[in-house]
């Protein structure tokens, strides 16, 4: 590893020596759209030869009219900042669910690359990581960009919040390395998340294989909620638990919001209009609390005793002396928490879990898979 990071600087060294600066493509005209997301409202896929066209629309929050090309071809010149040489055979991600999609297309291998390896769930990549032949390029203001540029990667797969990678992607570009932007964590629908596993196919000329996927899933998931499609009963759901004396409540725009209202229960506070986390007091949101019915949180917390030491105020709540409280950690581990990585292509077992939880009846022989029931 040693020896790889002294390449890398001396290779920096040439790139600022020499003053290579890389130029951006101008966008493709014409070309024919081959995948009109039904779900994703981020993304779409173009065609025109041989070259791909994926266009990314508003990837992180509060934007507005923000648009990426990115152009997928055989023929990527190396000067063309969004031109994308493919098939990918490095990348570096710099979030667990780049890895999810890749994965779920057989394309671990690819990977050379992770911001924050220690936190990924995937057996197969935290077994490469073992081997130091997937490497943790840091994370925030610890990124190493001599790592990244040692790796030579055909790609680094990015998320923008409020625009704050931006300053990042400057720097890679400036080294000569390729920053696509990815947006699936702005879709308001668990499907629209999953789809994006269609966008992240087009990488590795697998756009039919994804299509298959993603149809698979949204059939197993749209199955799935019309167990509960008739319920009359349906229970009020708290999410969430304090951070730092404030408690976080999502919108009702969010894609867990939904998640609750398919699994056939409602959200206990729909004042929260849009798609954003709201900070509340805690004395509001305890008093909020205490009308739930259910309570969905995802933390460390594997007990109830573990969670009323994070704040004793928590054993008042009916939901927690009643028994009903579940948190999304059953597949963490000492890497990292898979609801948050897998899950995202999993949203019909998601579902499957929540109806479990709140009408069990529907589905008596279903094991929980990815939430714990906090006793």
């Amino acid at each position: 590893m040693k020896k790889t990071l002294i390449s890398g600087i001396l290779l920096l060294s040439i790139v600022f020596a020499c003053g290579t600066k890389p130029k951006p493509a101008g966008k493709i005209s014409g070309g024919h759209e081959i995948y009109r997301p039904k779900y994703a409202r981020g993304f779409s896929l173009y065609r025109s030869g041989d070259t791909t066209v994926l266009k990314v629309i508003d990837p992180w929050q509060f934007a507005s009219g923000v648009e990426f090309d990115y152009l997928l071809t055989p023929k990527a010149s190396p000067d063309a900042l969004n031109e994308i040489k493919i098939p990918v055979t490095k990348a570096v991600c710099m979030s667990t669910t780049h890895v999810a999609y890749i994965s779920a297309l057989g394309r671990t291998a690819s990977i050379s690359g992770i911001s924050g390896l220690r936190h990924v769930s995937d057996s197969t990549v935290v077994a490469m990581g073992k081997a130091d032949r997937i490497v943790d390029v840091g994370y925030d203001s610890n990124l190493s960009y001599e790592l990244i540029f040692s790796l030579m990667p055909d790609v680094v797969f990015a998320y923008g919040v409020r625009g704050e990678f931006s300053t990042v992607e400057k720097k890679l570009n400036e080294l000569g390395i390729k920053v696509v932007y990815f947006g699936e964590y702005m879709e308001e629908t668990p499907l629209g998340k999953a789809e994006w596993i269609v966008a992240m196919s087009a990488f590795f000329d697998l756009q039919q294989h994804a299509a298959e996927i993603f149809e698979q899933i949204e059939t197993n998931y749209n199955d799935t909620k019309k167990t509960v499609g008739n319920v009359e009963y349906k229970p009020k759901v708290m999410f969430n638990v304090p951070y730092k004396d404030t408690w976080y409540m999502p919108g009702t725009k969010s894609y867990m919001v939904k998640f609750v209202s398919d699994a056939g229960a409602e959200y206990i506070y729909p004042d929260n209009e849009g798609r954003n986390s709201y900070p509340m007091s805690m004395e509001k949101a305890y008093s909020i609390a205490h009308g739930a019915d259910f309570w969905l949180i995802g933390n460390s917390s594997k007990s109830l005793a573990e969670l009323k030491n994070t704040d004793p105020r928590m054993a008042e709540i009916p939901a927690f002396r009643d028994k009903k409280i579940y948190n999304s950690n059953l597949r963490a581990n000492e890497y990292g928490d898979d609801f948050w990585e897998s899950g995202i292509v999993k949203p019909d077992i998601i579902l499957k879990d929540l109806i479990k939880i709140f009408h069990p009846e529907f589905i008596p022989d279903y094991n929980l898979y990815y939430y714990r029931h906090l006793e």
